[in-house]
């Protein structure tokens, strides 16, 4: 059975324990960042498909379409409305209407092409679509996830440190002194169990006979491979 002292301090140990055990999980904490990752590879593949780029050409070769409707309708109007009556007003209005249809036929011709390539790849593409949406989902669900989880480390964090200062309270300040300067440098773990009667809990370390017999004399003693303070009670097997 260990000492009144090391089981007090055990009990810290297992306050702080649990703490960097949070502060593991929330380093670790997956915000689907390989979910992102996939969604951004999936958007600049559908940016780079030809059927993208054609249904992007598409769409602003039919707003050059409406632009040179409404330039020719505003054309027709003034012209044949009575508000040009100069002969030379109507000779560039009428080179205007020749140069902008010209333009029109263009575009029209482009249009007929496209509309030919477009139902050969529209297929792939909105596979590509399906499985992009799909990961945007399944991206957010993760990400409310990790939001979730982040909420309740938080709330057990804040739980545990509220604790430490009363504990640490009951502690022998001699041996609070040692068991943080060990904590300190061993990544905010500072005791370990003795487990199977004979191992280090902390590094698996064989502990020889005479750690043993002195933690078994209520002795403050540490591992000598990983310098954790040892706690030993009949109980842990």
């Amino acid at each position: 059975m260990a000492s009144t002292e090391l089981r007090r301090l055990w009990k810290l140990h297992r306050i702080d324990s649990a703490i960097q055990v949070l502060r593991n999980r929330a380093a670790h904490l997956d915000v689907g960042k390989s979910i992102a990752k996939e969604v951004e590879d999936l958007t600049a593949k559908i940016a780079a498909h030809p059927g993208k780029i054609l249904q992007t050409e598409q769409r602003d070769l039919e707003l050059q379409q409406q632009g040179l409707d409404a330039k020719l309708e505003k054309i027709d109007k003034e012209l044949y409305g009575g508000k040009v009556v100069n002969p030379r007003e109507v000779d560039a209005y009428q080179k205007e209407i020749l140069i902008l249809k010209k333009q029109r036929e263009g575009i029209d011709e482009r249009l007929l092409g496209i509309w030919d390539q477009l139902p050969a790849l529209t297929g792939e593409l909105e596979k590509l679509q399906k499985m992009l949406d799909e990961k945007k989902v399944e991206l957010q669900l993760k990400q409310r996830e990790s939001m979730n989880a982040r909420s309740n480390i938080e709330a057990e964090f804040k739980g545990l440190t509220a604790q430490r200062p009363e504990v640490a309270k009951d502690q022998n300040p001699a041996l609070l002194v040692k068991y943080e300067a060990i904590r300190k440098n061993h990544h905010g773990i500072g005791m370990a169990e003795v487990v199977k009667k004979k191992q280090c809990g902390a590094c698996g370390t064989l502990l020889p006979e005479r750690t043993l017999q002195a933690c078994l004399d209520d002795k403050t003693v540490t591992c000598e491979t990983c310098h954790r303070i040892l706690y030993y009670t009949e109980g842990v097997i």
